[in-house]
């Protein structure tokens, strides 16, 4: 059952859901950061049978705008971590992001100790620029042995 907030639907993400989010890898932007997706990814696979975790389909007026990806908490770590955000190319700078954002962090509140983090690749200026436009900050000056710098938010 869909989850209303923020005048977005969560639901999880469903195999039917996959031929329009395939569709947003048109967008070189999109494939280059979160790519590449082919018709036949074990993408899907993973998602359908994460146990760690789970990714949302976002719709606004019936239309998928944004799909987001995370990990649970577990007993070793007491973070969230976002796997994946992508927002639908031709809405971008609409404020979907920002709101998806916020929302995820409602329909998952934090415990005590518990942070909200992501991994985003050095090479991912716009990504970066628009976590810290939303408060998270980097924790790491250069970024880790795999290219990676790590955000956290922390309410």
């Amino acid at each position: 059952m869909p989850t209303q907030l923020h005048q977005l639907s969560f639901s999880r993400f469903h195999p039917n859901d996959f031929e329009e989010y395939l569709s947003w890898f048109a967008d070189p932007e999109l494939d280059q950061q979160l790519g590449p997706m082919e018709e036949n990814d074990p993408w899907l696979e993973y998602v359908m049978s994460n146990q760690d975790g789970t990714d949302f389909a976002v719709f606004k007026d019936g239309e998928m705008v944004a799909e987001i990806g995370l990990l649970f908490p577990n007993q070793d770590n007491p973070a969230y971590y976002i796997t994946n955000l992508a927002v639908k190319p031709e809405l971008r700078g609409q404020g979907i992001g920002s709101v998806v954002l916020s929302a995820i962090k409602i329909l998952y509140p934090l415990q005590r100790g518990a942070s909200w983090r992501c991994f985003v690749h050095k090479n991912n200026h716009k990504t970066r620029a628009f976590l810290e436009k939303n408060q998270w900050n980097c924790q790491n000056e250069f970024p880790n042995e795999e290219g990676f710098f790590e955000f956290v938010c922390i309410p």
